[in-house]
């Protein structure tokens, strides 16, 4: 009789942990299936399946983690990082404008330095080519005088 409570204390005991143990182990898409009756097959199972969640687990919490961590970084290092590069945008962009502001005064100071001299250089070349249309005239004119004069048969 002992025997029989012993059994029936053990089936009953089975029973609870082996439905939990099916519970556990239906959700898991091992695509193992194990007959009712096979209590230790299904808790192995059940310990597999719960190994695999674990482990995904830890790689979820390890995903958040390194996204959090990307983030913090994005919104504190990164924010410093774009700070910095658009200083030194600024930075290139405000001398950029000195250097073309230095090369204007230059200009302007070459300008006003050859003023002078590229006046002279025009009234000289404005005086030689006074003097040719001086020389075209006083040549036309005389060879006019001299057809006049010739009677206008030069022929």
């Amino acid at each position: 009789m002992k025997f029989h409570k012993y059994l029936l204390a053990l089936s009953l005991a089975g029973a609870t942990v082996g439905g939990s143990v099916g519970a556990m182990a239906s959700d898991c898409d091992n695509g193992q299936d194990t007959p009712k009756w096979d209590l230790l097959g299904r808790a192995a199972q059940a310990g597999n399946c719960a190994d695999s969640r674990l482990r995904d687990r830890q790689q979820n919490l390890r995903q958040d983690y390194d996204d959090k961590v990307n983030s913090l970084h994005d919104n504190t290092v990164g924010r410093w990082d774009n700070a910095r590069d658009a200083e030194k945008q600024k930075l290139e962009d405000a001398r950029s404008r000195v250097d073309d502001k230095i090369q204007n005064g230059r200009d302007r100071l070459d300008a006003i330095r050859n003023a002078p001299k590229n006046r002279l250089d025009s009234l000289r070349n404005a005086g030689s080519a006074e003097r040719q249309r001086w020389d075209d005239l006083k040549s036309q004119t005389s060879s006019n005088l001299n057809n006049f004069l010739d009677g206008g048969n030069s022929q």
